[in-house]
């Protein structure tokens, strides 16, 4: 969705998705802001249009009523508070929004356990082929982008990108597919460590 602020708290945007969004993120067309994120999944899914995250950076998530204007998307409309990063007067900006789809797409939200051998399993109810991963509760813990087309696969290692910074891909063995989601291999801060809150997006 392609807007213009107002600089007015409570902005609505008509969006075309047809259901709320469930994860959204905003970027200032016109000026040097950083992206705004708003995930269901925030507050470990209480309130979550009252917390944003930064997609370009590894901060945890912030109550913040400037962004969201504390209101949840509906499927008509998303709304905006008065921040910089979503609603300055007369600024361009971009909104994508993300919604689940059976079978296509799923946004979500787990809490780590720290466990190495499988045991922890994201059901999506499809085999996915990209998977984006944020600890929202902690800060230093990156954005991770997981795909088939790089390499990500049961019983291999996987081919990480981080979104917030301009690293090269590293190769770790992070997850096992199935035909019905992800399980983890590994226990860091970025994918599941003990009770650290994390958001996902998985896609087909």
């Amino acid at each position: 969705v392609a807007y213009k602020g107002n600089g007015t708290a409570g902005h609505q945007i008509p969006h075309s998705l047809s259901k709320s969004p469930e994860m959204i993120w905003i970027k200032n067309r016109d000026d040097n802001d950083d992206w705004a994120v708003g995930h269901k999944g925030l507050n470990g899914g209480t309130n979550p249009w009252e917390y944003d995250l930064v997609l370009n950076t590894n901060e945890a998530e912030a109550d913040n009523v400037n962004r969201w204007n504390d209101t949840a998307p509906t499927s008509t409309h998303f709304t905006v508070g008065t921040s910089n990063r979503v609603n300055l007067d007369t600024e361009n900006y971009i909104a994508m929004l993300f919604a689940s789809v059976d079978g296509i797409s799923k946004v979500g939200y787990y809490t780590g356990d720290d466990s190495t051998d499988g045991s922890k399993v994201i059901t999506t109810g499809f085999q996915p082929r990209f998977i984006l991963i944020k600890s929202s509760s902690n800060s230093g813990e990156n954005w991770n982008v997981l795909d088939s087309t790089r390499g990500m696969s049961t019983g291999s290692s996987d081919k990480r990108l981080i979104l917030n910074t301009g690293d090269a891909q590293t190769t770790v063995d992070i997850v096992d597919i199935s035909s019905t989601g992800f399980a983890f291999r590994a226990a860091s801060g970025d994918f599941n460590a003990n009770n650290y809150k994390y958001i996902y997006y998985a896609h087909a």
